[in-house]
């Protein structure tokens, strides 16, 4: 665990002709080249309408980007005027060149015109300026991880001044900050012996507080809340929200109370951010906007240049109950102990928005009790058998985590920020069986690399010995891992003896697959050693799922699915519940950038059928995004990622078979699933109607059948 940053975000260097923009959280860098070499002077960011973390400027009259994934041009108030996908000239102006690639970098040029070519295919794009000029060149960190560590002591009073920074990593705070791409992964929280806040970080001048007693309880409860305002936290005798215009919004003293409040607030002013931002950065036309933009007592966009008191002012005007049916469902809630312990969650839980509840005993009679819990309300979880999104309390030991609940570890966040996420297409999984009939059968679910989709690479261990799932169990190349082998407090039967989990990670160090998942871990031991020895998450089923359900698992994650959701929609007829270990919500792939998205049909007539789009948050997709639709005749406006099902328009099978070749999308016909890799046609769509029909299965309207 090492900070990234200790001399600045973003850093230029020149050797020669090249001038490299270096992100120096991420490690990342990107070069481009002048006609000359570069003689830099430091250079305001303010000089740029987007936020950039620092800016140089020299004077030059042509450059040259090698490496890139795409380039916009937009002129002198930051308003998209072009994507160089070819040869393009632009009159004599001043413009921003927006440069998409392994560093966010913009490039600005004042009175000038500019030709560019080369932007085809894997050619550099070249810049020639008409004269030449000063060029100013800003960059700004991907920032997807802490660029510094915070000390604290055990005390509620000097964790506050902790929370107080976690801010500083929104790059600012107007609307925009609904974006999730400018919200930087907040600063680490580690105990110690005193409080030490490292130099480059600073409270964010927000013009707003949060009060909190001093206590675990409140400085937990309004956490996550006092990072999205970049608020100052004091300690006070009674819990509110202050603004700099001297108003005073106070807040429920009674725990469950102050966390629904703190959740409403949390909830709308989110909500309401991004309709303010949709005439800025990237101007959106957008469905929530058109459902209650005419029952605000404010036109949002006018709030976008306000300040954040004025705009929390009129934000204060709008009930909860009129953001609620329209907002995203958050990715994860946590439940966490009044303990020391757990404030090392809160950037974590913060980076994701995570509303945060208190339950338990700051002082757990057993001293291996679960210090913090999490559900993931997005999940369509049944009405027991993955328990449900409530209100839990820690229990005592983590053999009596209810199913459908999550035991959170800052190890797993960590390990996710030391690991690699995988493309769709080079997902590789490994099986540990210990039955030849079951193991027969995983196969020839998994005929070859294209089933289930998105896996490059896959194997079977029948029966294996200790070495063998020592190996397997340890092997940090491989995706996931799905061990259907006997387990009993933490140790797995083999073939030659038993492997106890937590002296595999004692002997290994920090190496392990990104998802391990077991059958049987009733006390959660071999969940935990895995995460303890490299894994992002692991699951623990409490049953055998059948082996066609394992692949639909496999293919889920694959397309980029959260864990729990892929544990829901694959296993949710099966008789096994889970366990998680690690955010419910984290995505051990991704496929092409594409959000998780599932489409779900509903009988409307003959050949025709309702749509139902559903969009789902990860951690890699955070709150913030949007999506939107390209294919006809659907409804085309956006949508925040996460925000509850719609009805996009009514297809044929025809039109059902045009989304299945988008390839983007999973396909849901009752509790069947189809995957872009799958063969669907008119007869097949004709089938799933049919046997809807003949089921009798009604839609939430009570008068169509879903399917």
């Amino acid at each position: 665990m090492e900070d990234e940053s200790p001399d600045g975000r973003v850093a230029f260097e020149v050797e020669g002709e090249t001038l490299t923009v270096h992100d120096v959280i991420e490690g990342q860098r990107l070069r481009m080249t002048a006609d000359r070499e570069p003689t830099l002077s430091p250079a305001l960011p303010e000089l740029f309408p987007f936020p950039v973390d620092d800016a140089v400027s020299f004077e030059a009259e042509s450059i040259a980007v090698p490496e890139y994934a795409s380039v916009f041009v937009r002129d002198a108030d930051g308003d998209f005027l072009s994507r160089l996908d070819e040869a393009a000239e632009f009159p004599r102006g001043s413009y921003y060149i927006e440069i998409n690639g392994s560093v966010k970098t913009l490039v600005r040029v004042a009175d000038v015109s500019i030709s560019a070519t080369g932007a085809v295919g894997s050619d550099p794009v070249e810049l020639a300026l008409d004269r030449t000029t000063t060029v100013t060149v800003g960059g700004r960190s991907f920032h997807t991880r802490p660029e510094a560590t915070i000390t604290v002591p055990d005390d509620p009073a000097a964790l506050t001044e902790a929370v107080s920074v976690l801010g500083s990593s929104i790059k600012e705070f107007s609307p925009e900050r609904s974006w999730p791409t400018l919200r930087g992964y907040p600063p680490r929280i580690e105990r110690g012996d005193s409080l030490d806040v490292p130099s480059p970080l600073t409270v964010p001048d927000t013009g707003v507080e949060v009060v909190v007693r001093p206590t675990y309880a409140d400085v937990y409860r309004l956490s996550t809340l006092s990072y999205y305002l970049g608020a100052r936290m004091t300690v006070g005798d009674a819990p509110a929200i202050r603004l700099e215009n001297g108003y005073e919004e106070r807040l429920p003293t009674e725990g469950p109370a102050l966390e629904r409040r703190v959740e409403e607030l949390l909830r709308t002013w989110f909500f309401l951010d991004t309709l303010a931002r949709t005439e800025g950065y990237v101007p959106s036309d957008r469905y929530e906007y058109d459902q209650i933009g005419g029952k605000l007592p404010f036109y949002p966009p006018n709030l976008a240049e306000k300040s954040m008191s004025e705009r929390l002012m009129e934000y204060l005007e709008v009930g909860a109950e009129t953001v609620a049916p329209y907002a995203p469902v958050w990715a994860t809630e946590a439940v966490l102990r009044p303990a020391p312990e757990a404030a090392e969650l809160l950037p974590h839980l913060a980076h994701v928005l995570a509303p945060v509840r208190v339950r338990g005993e700051s002082d757990p009679l057993a001293p291996d009790a679960p210090v913090a819990l999490a559900t993931s309300p997005q999940v369509p979880i049944g009405p027991s058998k993955f328990g449900s999104p409530g209100d839990v309390v820690p229990p005592r030991d983590a053999a009596s985590v209810s199913s459908g609940t999550s035991l959170m570890t800052p190890a797993a966040y960590e390990n996710r920020l030391d690991g690699e996420v995988a493309e769709h297409g080079e997902v590789t999984v490994a099986f540990l069986l210990a039955d030849a009939e079951r193991a027969r059968s995983v196969r020839e679910s998994l005929p070859d690399s294209a089933a289930p989709a998105g896996v490059e690479s896959w194997s079977v261990h029948q029966r294996p010995d200790r070495e063998a799932v020592t190996e397997v169990l340890s092997d940090s190349t491989l995706d996931i891992v799905f061990c259907g082998l006997p387990v009993t407090e933490g140790r797995i039967d083999t073939t030659d003896g038993s492997v106890d989990t937590a002296r595999i990670s004692a002997e290994s160090g920090p190496s392990g697959p990104t998802l391990s998942v077991f059958e049987n871990d009733r006390n959660l031991s071999a969940s935990l050693s895995a995460v303890d020895r490299g894994s992002t998450s692991s699951v623990a089923l409490g049953g055998a799922p059948r082996s066609t359900s394992i692949a639909e698992f496999v293919a889920l994650l694959a397309k980029g699915s959260p864990i729990a959701l892929a544990v829901s929609l694959a296993f949710g007829e099966d008789d096994v519940d889970a366990r998680f270990v690690g955010d419910p919500a984290t995505g051990i792939a991704t496929d092409r950038g594409n959000v998780p998205q599932l489409y779900s049909f509903r009988v409307a007539g003959s050949d025709s059928f309702r749509v139902l789009l559903r969009s789902y948050l990860t951690t890699e997709f955070r709150l913030g995004r949007e999506i939107g639709l390209i294919i006809d005749p659907l409804d085309s406006k956006k949508s925040l990622v996460g925000a509850p099902e719609r009805e996009v328009g009514q297809v044929d099978s025809s039109g059902i078979r045009a989304i299945h070749d988008e390839k983007a999308p999973v396909l849901r016909f009752s509790d069947d699933l189809v995957f872009w890799s799958d063969d669907l046609t008119d007869e097949d769509v004709a089938k799933f109607a049919e046997r809807s029909l003949s089921e009798g299965a009604v839609s939430e309207s009570g008068d169509e059948s879903r399917f």
